[in-house]
C-alpha cells in the first residue's frame, strides 16, 4: 500500500527522499571488526594444515581446513544477518515533503511513521558528522510547536532537503493573498457623473 496515495486534491509531492546508501557500510565494518581478531587463527591454522600435509602426504584430509570454513561463516553470518535488516529498513524507509505536510516512515526494527503539517513546523536543524560530510548524509532534525522532535537520519544531501522544507514551510505559513479588486467608483455617486449645465 502507498503511503502517499491520499494526497489531498490541493496537495503536490515537493520532495521525496530515501535513506543515504551509505548505512550499507556498517554490515562491511562489522564484518571487517570480527574478521581481524580471526586473521591470525586462519594463519594459524592453515600452517598447522600444512605441516600435517607434509608429515602425512598419503593420509586423509586435515580437518583443519573444514574448521577453516566454519570460523569463516562465522564471521559472515552476522555480517550477513545485519546486511539484511538494513536492506529492509531503506526499502522501507521514505520521506515525502509536500506543499502541506512533512510525511515520513522510517526504520524497520523499530518503526516511525507520521505526518507533520507544514504550519506546525518551528524550527529546522542539520547534523551532519565527519563521516556523513565525507559520504554526503546528515540528520535533519525538524522541531513542531507542541515540542516535538522529528530526526530524520541518514538523509542524503540534507542541505538541499532543509531548504526544500523551509521554502515548503515559509509558503504554507504565508497568509494567502486575495486577488487584487478592480477600485471602481460607485455608478450612483453624483461625483462621478458627468455634471450638465
Amino acid at each position: 500500500m502507498n503511503p502517499f496515495s491520499d494526497l489531498h486534491p490541493s496537495e503536490e509531492i515537493l520532495r521525496q527522499e530515501r535513506l543515504h546508501p551509505g548505512i550499507f557500510a556498517l554490515p562491511v565494518v562489522l564484518f571487517v571488526a570480527f574478521l581481524i581478531p580471526t586473521i591470525p587463527v586462519l594463519f594459524f591454522l592453515n600452517m598447522m594444515g600444512n605441516m600435517i600435509g607434509q608429515l602425512n602426504p598419503q593420509g586423509p584430509r586435515s580437518p583443519l581446513s573444514i574448521l577453516w570454513l566454519v570460523l569463516v561463516a562465522m564471521e559472515l553470518v552476522p555480517a550477513l544477518l545485519c546486511f539484511i535488516v538494513i536492506l529492509l529498513a531503506y526499502q522501507n524507509s521514505e520521506i515525502t515533503l509536500t506543499n502541506k505536510r512533512l510525511i515520513y516512515r522510517t526504520g524497520f526494527v523499530a518503526r516511525a511513521a507520521g505526518e507533520l503539517p507544514l504550519e506546525n513546523v518551528e524550527a529546522i536543524f542539520i547534523l551532519e558528522p565527519l563521516l556523513g560530510r565525507l559520504l554526503g548524509y546528515g540528520t535533519v532534525t525538524v522541531s513542531s510547536i507542541g515540542g516535538l522532535r522529528l530526526p530524520l537520519q541518514y538523509l542524503a544531501k540534507p542541505q538541499v532537503f532543509q531548504a526544500a522544507l523551509q521554502r515548503a514551510v515559509a509558503q504554507a505559513k504565508s497568509p494567502a493573498r486575495p486577488a487584487p479588486k478592480l477600485t471602481t467608483g460607485p455608478q450612483d455617486d453624483s461625483r462621478y457623473k458627468p455634471k450638465s449645465y
